[in-house]
């Protein structure tokens, strides 16, 4: 099979998506930018497409016919071993990272902490599990999937090459149906004693994506082989314009939005939905390509999307360095161009993979690399956050806490509710419930004598003077809404997303979002 620039624009495009989106979630941001890089184009993002684009290429390039099974064998799970050795790089560089943020970056300390729960009460358990691909911090579960899709590839291909492929695709769809019930009664209970973190995405699920990819790819390199048909073209481009319309809220009188919608385009577990979404536009661009080659391709990306391996490993290790300086800058008009900023790094592996430069590769790593680490200290000392004045508790255990908010962008009141560990947050809580004007918000609110222990925030801008938060007929907010913590959320939080420690985080600013 010949090598197709338009799919190395296209992975390059979603490495670019990718970056932006982790570096806005793991610093807790809220960007415009995500309007276009967070699922566009209906219920399916760029991950989904990566690993169809990864599967398809994978079972075209391995099952050329030119290969053995013992040649497919070894090469698959080379490349396996190749995958496995820049995953334990990146494991080391963000664990070194968040070892030395432990002991002289506490603020830095406590944003990562999220992402790596089980280093944080097992250090050395959860390293050896995450070098045994056990353990999967966030952000780090995308390349252990990979190496085991990688390693089954050959079994894959053999499956194919004796006209199995149907019994191939039926055993994967069963273990995708089954995926949840594998997840929660075996690998989550593998290591009961251990805080293990197996990974966002559920590996026996996102495997459908893979496997089916790849038998598209094997299909490719049959003579003979057609797969293009106008009537199925013209069934993906109604099915894809219907979801994209409902993803865009066409839909709302009718009831249908975007709960509705990620109910049946779950994406840890690649419901029915995401899955017939994406590959219904994956169908409709390989018709691109087929009809206008050269209509994607895009010099720029095709260059990061030849080397799709290094740049992805950069991008890992990039988004845990510069979270804290990311985090410090969030609420700042400035916290999009140093997002971007930070993006245009990821050209810098693709250049020290494929320079023709006569300087040795070492040396190119240490130029690219250290030109990168310059210039994310250089970053971190210019955006510092402000100092935060740390509060102590008084004799009886009391201590003031102080909640700003920002991006108010509308008239009205703001409410304010802080509940106790204990209250159920879709009710009133035990601690405090009052309305603030619009400045005394933005100026900070301060409660004075609140006892230690944890609390979560939530408040919202009651425009309409109802006193709750006004929801749409789609049930989406009205109004401005934010929670402590500033969560990335696609529902409603948990206690534990917006659960803060009183006094040591008792100052509180709160981000509210206007859909």
């Amino acid at each position: 099979m010949k090598r197709i620039p338009a799919l190395d624009s296209i992975r390059g495009l979603l490495l670019v998506l990718m970056t932006i989106n982790h570096l806005v979630w793991i610093s807790g941001g809220n960007s415009v930018i995500q309007l276009f890089s967070l699922q566009p184009l209906g219920q399916f993002g760029a991950a989904e497409c990566f690993v169809l684009v990864s599967g398809f290429l994978a079972g075209a390039i391995y099952s050329r016919p030119t290969l053995t099974n013992a040649d497919v064998r070894g090469k698959a799970w080379g490349r396996a071993a190749s995958i496995y050795r820049y995953h334990l790089v990146c494991l080391m560089v963000v664990f070194t990272w968040f070892a030395l943020c432990s002991a002289y970056l506490p603020s830095a300390e406590k944003l990562l902490q999220p992402n790596l729960t089980s280093f944080t009460h097992a250090p050395w358990s959860s390293a050896v599990l995450s070098a045994l691909l056990i353990n999967k911090p966030n952000y780090l579960e995308i390349l252990p999937l990979y190496i085991m899709y990688m390693l089954l590839l050959p079994a894959l291909i053999a499956g194919y090459r004796r006209g199995w492929m149907l019994i191939v695709l039926l055993v994967s769809v069963g273990i995708w149906l089954s995926s949840e019930y594998i997840t929660s009664n075996y690998l989550g209970s593998a290591f009961p004693e251990l805080p293990l973190q197996t990974g966002y995405f559920d590996p026996f699920a996102w495997q459908l994506l893979f496997v089916s990819a790849s038998a598209a790819g094997f299909l490719a390199n049959q003579e003979g082989f057609s797969w293009y048909s106008k009537p199925l073209t013209v069934a993906a481009g109604c099915i894809a314009l219907v979801v994209f319309l409902a993803h865009h809220g066409a839909f709302l009188s009718w009831g249908i939005h975007q709960g509705v919608l990620y109910a049946q385009a779950d994406k840890p577990e690649l419901g029915w939905l995401r899955f017939l979404n994406v590959v219904t536009w994956t169908y409709l661009i390989a018709v691109l390509i087929k009809h206008r080659p050269t209509w994607l391709v895009f010099r720029p990306l095709s260059y990061i999307g030849r080397h799709s391996l290094q740049v992805f490993a950069w991008h890992t290790v990039l988004i845990y360095l510069m979270a804290p300086m990311l985090w410090s800058q969030r609420l700042t008009t400035h916290y999009e161009p140093l997002v971007l900023i930070c993006l245009m790094s990821i050209w810098i592996p693709a250049w020290i993979k494929e320079s023709s430069d006569p300087m040795s590769a070492v040396k190119r790593w240490c130029l690219g690399g250290g030109g990168a680490v310059s210039a994310a200290l250089v970053l971190s000392l210019v955006f510092r956050p402000e100092p935060i004045p740390k509060v102590v508790a008084d004799a009886e255990g009391l201590a003031p806490l102080t909640i700003k908010m920002v991006n108010i962008e509308r008239e009205g009141p703001v409410i304010l509710l802080v509940y106790g560990e204990g209250d159920n947050l879709s009710g009133m809580p035990s601690i405090h419930a009052n309305g603030y004007s619009v400045e005394q918000a933005k100026a900070g609110i301060q409660l004075k004598a609140l006892p230690e222990g944890k609390y979560a925030i939530f408040a919202f801008q009651d425009s309409d003077g109802n006193q709750q938060l006004t929801m749409g007929a789609g049930g989406m907010p009205m109004e401005g809404f934010g929670y402590s913590n500033n969560p990335a959320l696609q529902g409603p939080p948990t206690m534990a997303q917006i659960q803060f420690s009183h006094p040591n985080e008792a100052h509180q600013v709160i981000q509210l979002v206007n859909l």
